[in-house]
């Protein structure tokens, strides 16, 4: 619920110069002069005061209460998922769950062999696993039972008899989030990940540390970045799940937002003033913000690899281990930001018959075939904590 009064984390000093040239990079410049007073009914339609909060994301603050097979299908709907689609819908039936594909959440342009889709249930999957294991109880996982054709993802029966382990993982689940936001120089550990980085079959991770590599994938991504924005379809069709105003995340509950972009607090409370930007205007601060933020601060870059991106069993339990390496960033308190332009420029090319602009340099930075190369992500020691995304409720989600 919205209240009357400006939250503790809004800043009480006057707009910079300094601060009017970072909005102005957004392209909300203007907020100098706007003035929060006259935008704050604007402010409010566009939740700067009720942030986080509602029934959008009940779901996170509700999960470490709940209990039962409502638990584990809710820390399903809490994992990791491509552009916050949610791509999944579930049936329970006792203590067997099925996961289904929702075709209707797919995005066939920006994610045209499917990958994102898969492997986003297959995150859902493997947080049903870790809440099922951190409770003590077995969770029998079974991939396409009626095969790779059907929408039927996974089915998970769950039993007693566990050893109630993963807690630590678990645990991490309400706290897990994408963090877009600029990342400390402090080099990264990567020992911690070492464990989890074995516990799915048929996927692994590939990290990517020295400078020079990095400097060169940063190139790569910018590249990509652009390539996305300047293909209209694909743009439009990602502008497309972005969600600005409170009114279209209080009706949609998934999609992009403007919580989740890492901004800075005078930033994000500024964005919200003005009216929604344009296509044109997103474009360009996705573009801006992969240069100078995303890649000029990631202190490593992991890829998950599997043998063979185009299939759909090695696309779920690739995002099987993406949800374990989530989590275990969270609980480690680094930030992880998932960065698929790469790849989905590989996709869409092939898709439209295009020349293949991207797979040989991406093989080549990989030291591996492309094909292999499934998903990527960065990592860091984060400058901000990452905003919430809204989630849709069980009853949104769930069939018994």
């Amino acid at each position: 619920m919205a209240t009357n009064t400006v939250p503790d984390e809004l800043p009480e000093t006057a707009v910079t110069r300094r601060d009017a040239l970072k909005l102005a990079g957004l392209g909300i410049g203007s907020v100098a002069a706007f003035g929060v007073g006259v935008g704050g009914v604007r402010a409010v339609t566009n939740g700067a005061f009720s942030a986080g909060s509602g029934d959008p994301y009940d779901l996170w603050h509700d999960w470490s209460s709940m209990s039962g097979t409502d638990r584990v299908v809710a820390a399903g709907v809490l994992a990791c998922n491509p552009h916050n689609t949610q791509p999944w819908r579930m049936r329970v039936n006792g203590n067997v769950i099925d996961v289904h594909s929702d075709p209707s959440r797919r995005m066939p342009l920006n994610d045209a062999s499917g990958r994102e889709h898969f492997a986003g249930l297959g995150c859902a999957v493997e947080n049903m696993v870790i809440a099922a294991g951190s409770a003590a109880l077995t969770a029998q996982v079974t991939l396409f039972p009626d095969g790779v054709a059907s929408d039927l993802v996974a089915r998970i029966a769950l039993s007693g008899g566990g050893r109630g382990r993963d807690r630590d993982l678990a645990a991490a689940i309400p706290r897990r989030h994408t963090n877009r936001g600029p990342y400390r120089s402090t080099p990264v550990d990567l020992s911690g990940f070492t464990e989890q980085s074995s516990r799915v079959d048929g996927a692994s991770v590939l990290w990517l540390t020295d400078e020079t590599v990095r400097q060169k994938l940063g190139r790569l991504y910018v590249e990509a970045t652009e390539a996305i924005t300047a293909d209209s379809a694909q743009s439009r069709e990602a502008f497309s799940w972005f969600r600005s105003a409170r009114s279209t995340i209080d009706k949609h509950r998934d999609g992009l937002t403007l919580d989740g972009q890492g901004l800075s607090r005078l930033t994000l409370f500024a964005a919200k003033l003005l009216p929604a930007q344009s296509r044109k205007d997103g474009d360009a601060y996705w573009v801006k913000a992969t240069r100078e933020v995303h890649t000029a601060t990631a202190a490593a870059y992991g890829v998950i690899t599997v043998d063979d991106v185009t299939d759909r069993t090695a696309q779920v339990n690739g995002g099987r281990l993406l949800a374990r390496m989530h989590l275990t960033a969270t609980a480690l308190g680094l930030g992880l930001h998932h960065m698929n332009q790469i790849t989905e420029r590989i996709d869409r090319d092939a898709a439209s018959g295009n020349p293949d602009a991207f797979s040989a340099r991406w093989a080549a930075l990989l030291g591996r075939p492309a094909s292999s190369g499934l998903l990527s992500f960065r990592i860091g020691h984060p400058e901000r904590t990452p905003g919430l995304s809204p989630r849709r409720s069980l009853d949104d989600v769930v069939t018994r």
